[in-house]
């Protein structure tokens, strides 16, 4: 089963959380209890994401994190592969060097499914998960019917 770690999670749960708040810095401390995760492991995310400059960090009291960017420029897997690397489904992934690739037979059906699975997830964009945002998507029904082949 492909699964998102916490770390991505967590990311893309700040970030919408950031995204319906606009211009307002939030604490570490007040996204963690709003959206019942961990603080330690968000701020490492947050963290992550402010070097990535999807995200403006200030020090002090009225310090926290704030959105930079704007919400359509920036997919899910971009979000992905900032937080955990490069993205690969297999040990052979294109650009890989494979001792088995002439002689597997799921390599080529692999392959393709990778492509199709970054394709669906090129396709959302923060906006889709940000509240408020014209293009958010209101529902899991929502996006389960977009996804529809």
């Amino acid at each position: 089963m492909l699964r998102l770690t916490k770390r991505s999670e967590y990311g893309l749960m700040a970030l919408a959380y950031l995204g319906s708040r606009a211009a307002e810095f939030c604490s570490v401390r007040e996204m963690a209890e709003d959206m019942a995760v961990p603080a330690r492991l968000l701020a490492e995310v947050l963290k992550d994401l402010a070097r990535a400059e999807l995200i403006n960090s200030q020090r002090g009291p009225n310090g926290g994190y704030q959105f930079a960017k704007d919400p359509t420029h920036f997919t899910i897997f971009d979000i992905v592969e900032i937080l955990e690397g490069e993205v690969q489904f297999t040990n052979c992934a294109p650009g890989l060097t494979c001792t088995r690739e002439s002689s597997c037979t799921i390599h080529g059906a692999i392959s393709k499914v990778a492509e199709q699975v970054k394709g669906v997830l090129d396709g959302f964009t923060l906006a889709h998960l940000t509240p408020g945002h014209p293009d958010h998507m209101m529902s899991a029904a929502t996006a389960a019917k977009s996804l529809q082949v």
